[in-house]
């Protein structure tokens, strides 16, 4: 069967030969980056609870700074399109964490109590040996000052890879593939993601409940190393996509990368690599989407505060003059949200549910803190990693058969309101009965929503902007204001406490 073919079969609407390949390797890319974050994502959440969830509020803080600093660096020396092609810059990005990941599992390694705890795995291999110690749970494992530091330095890098790996990645996709192209396979990338996280999830599960039959606390350290091998497989997909498109469409590296190089190519308005196959002439390969004849016709439905500007007049030509020094990246992003009602709507939105998230995060750390059958870190990890399982699986299903489908069909306006009504009925159950059966049910189905639905659809938006705005304002909006929304909600969170009668405060005043 062709590429285009399956995928009629499942979205009900066909591909072009090239689309489907390209789409096929941003698929792949998805699931290696988002595998390489849920293999870890259960150790970071029991690395939170050790701490004490009294403590996530300082963390987030501390994530909001480092994200400040890395963000504009990651921007300026790493994902630069000047640089090189994207891809490749994509793959600078992934070698960098790649070594820091190794660097970490160093360190967690030089600070653990038991280093190699994971010899005790051996014991499901020998019938023979005790699978447990006689108390049935591994001991509490006690960490010195320095442990402590590294299990910190490494809670808030993995916030920030996991913020910088996918932005940079859907910043790709929305240069390679048009706003009419984006709608139908934007589904299917996250779908990829989601497949990256099911498989993941249920990998840690498989481990987790295999650490705490043989009482090897601590070896889930050891992850760290196939998570670093999966980077740089994202690494190498991001660069057959780029290569496939690049091939397809007839648009060479130094073309497509050369925003940035001076005021007059600048202003040159974005071409897409892969535009629509659909035939109705509005998103042509060569021709521009914004700031051209060819503007992207919005969705009658959508808002005006979703509608991107009019493109402005042409300045009349002049001499050239030498390029004025770029201001530093952080600052010429939020220059460019704050010059375009279009972004400072988007950042507005996005804010919001950002500190929708973080409370509901927060709330979960302080109800599975207190469940007496979550004691353990073994325990812990292996309920995280159940309940990403649980809700990758759904969400997978979902984005196969489901997101293509609402796109096109309700448009980017109405599919946004989705996530926040789930949110709005999701904090009403928690703030009725907060325990960790209802906890569970709301974050599987507010998963389901932001990722099949919202995540997606949210990209969209930036399928209609400049390049220099995906490479320095998204990069803005997708790190510095998850951070900040993050913050106001560890602030709120911090004010109100974590008891019971805290939690319900805490969802009434999110409401």
């Amino acid at each position: 069967m062709r590429p285009a073919s399956w995928f009629s079969c499942l979205y009900g609407y066909s591909l072009s030969p090239h689309e489907a390949v390209t789409a096929r390797h941003g698929f792949t890319a998805f699931f290696f980056v988002l595998a390489s974050y849920f293999i870890l994502l259960p150790l970071r959440e029991d690395v939170a609870l050790t701490l004490g969830p009294s403590v996530l509020p300082s963390l987030f803080t501390a994530s909001l700074v480092v994200t400040a600093v890395a963000a504009p660096l990651v921007t300026s020396y790493v994902v630069n399109p000047t640089t090189g092609s994207r891809a490749t810059g994509f793959g600078r990005l992934c070698n960098v964490m790649c070594g820091c990941l190794l660097a970490l599992w160093l360190l967690l390694l030089a600070t653990s109590p038991d280093p190699w705890a994971p010899a005790r795995l051996l014991r499901l291999l020998r019938p023979g040996l005790p699978a447990a110690p006689p108390g049935g749970q591994a001991p509490p494992l006690t960490y010195s000052g320095y442990g402590t530091a590294v299990r910190v330095c490494f809670y808030v890098y993995l916030s920030l890879q996991s913020l910088l790996s996918t932005s940079t990645l859907w910043a790709v996709c929305a240069d390679t593939f048009s706003p009419a192209t984006s709608t139908r396979v934007y589904g299917f990338l996250g779908a990829g993601a989601t497949l990256g996280q099911l498989v993941a999830s249920a990998s840690a599960l498989a481990f987790g409940a295999a650490c705490k039959r043989t009482g090897a606390a601590g070896a889930s350290t050891w992850l760290l190393l196939p998570a670093a091998w999966l980077l740089l497989m994202a690494a190498r997909a991001c660069r057959a996509m780029s290569g496939r498109a690049e091939k397809a469409g007839g648009v060479t590296v130094a073309a497509a990368g050369a925003w940035g190089t001076g005021t007059a190519a600048a202003a040159q308005p974005p071409t897409y690599v892969v535009a629509s196959a659909s035939g109705n002439g509005l998103h042509d390969l060569d021709r521009p989407t914004l700031g051209g004849a060819s503007r992207p016709i919005p969705s009658p439905s959508a808002p005006p505060f979703l509608t991107p500007p009019p493109p402005p007049a042409p300045p009349p030509a002049a001499p050239a003059a030498p390029a004025a020094p770029a201001p530093p990246h952080l600052l010429e992003g939020f220059r460019l949200i704050a010059a375009s009602p279009y972004l400072l709507s988007a950042c507005a939105f996005l804010a919001l549910n950002y500190a929708t998230s973080a409370t509901l995060y927060f709330l979960r750390a302080a109800i599975v803190s207190r469940a007496a059958w979550l004691a353990g870190s073994d325990s812990r990890i292996a309920f995280f990693a159940a309940l990403n399982t649980a809700s990758a699986g759904v969400i997978f299903a979902a984005q196969m058969l489901l997101t293509g489908r609402v796109l096109t069909r309700l448009g980017v306006a109405a599919t946004l309101l989705v996530g926040p009504a789930v949110s709005l009925v999701g904090m009403a159950a928690i703030g009725l009965a907060p325990s960790a059966a209802a906890i569970a049910g709301v974050e599987v189905v507010r998963k389901v929503v932001a990722y099949a639905l919202s995540r997606p659809c949210r990209e969209v938006l930036f399928t209609v902007v400049s390049r220099r705005e995906k490479y320095t304002a998204k990069v803005v909006l997708d790190t510095v204001v998850q951070r900040l929304g993050d913050t106001a909600a560890a602030a709120l969170f911090e004010v109100v406490g974590a008891d019971g009668p805290a939690i319900r405060r805490a969802c009434y005043k999110a409401l």
